[in-house]
């Protein structure tokens, strides 16, 4: 069983609570289990969910579980300011990723390359249904999510970037 992951805190709850009607639909075309890694109890009736408590030791592992990471977002300006760090973690791990097409998400996924935009409930199905029926798309999108996560955010790349603004100071 293919399985969709999603990992927050209580306080970003509210995104993952804009797919319910997604998780029931989807339920209703294909299998899956859901599991959620976060701080909370969480419970849909009628999903087959997962609910892991996140912590530091397991937290790798747990993600690692999954097969597509979601990143739901609304549509706000408080959306606007958040760094896109859901993605980054599970393209980094080289899971495909399905997100919302708001704020920093699309200078972080290239939609059908290394991940998948969405905006609308019916495209929150389709390429989650995809993404279930196609286990190749699957493995190249998360192959070239990690790609993308190396060669942009690694360590090494990171600490260029910083090193040459550091040295443009003096």
């Amino acid at each position: 069983t293919v399985v969709i992951g999603w990992t927050g805190t209580f306080s970003s709850v509210v995104y993952l609570d804009l797919l319910r009607d997604v998780f029931f639909q989807l339920n209703k075309r294909i299998k899956y289990r859901l599991r959620i890694i976060g701080n909370f109890e969480y419970n849909i009736p009628g999903i087959e969910l997962e609910v892991i408590q996140w912590t530091k030791e397991k937290e790798i592992e747990d993600l690692q579980g999954i097969d597509i990471g979601i990143y739901p977002l609304t549509q706000d300006k408080w959306v606007l300011g958040k760094s896109g760090l859901k993605a980054i973690q599970y393209m980094a791990l080289g899971l495909p990723t399905v997100a919302t097409n708001v704020g920093t998400t699309p200078r972080i996924i290239k939609h059908m390359e290394n991940g998948w935009l969405v905006r609308t409930e019916e495209e929150w199905i389709v390429a989650l249904e995809t993404l279930i029926k196609t286990p190749s798309l699957r493995c190249k999108m998360g192959e070239l999510a990690r790609n993308t996560i190396v060669e942009n955010y690694s360590l090494e790349v990171m600490k260029g970037k910083y090193l040459s603004i550091l040295n443009g100071l003096t």
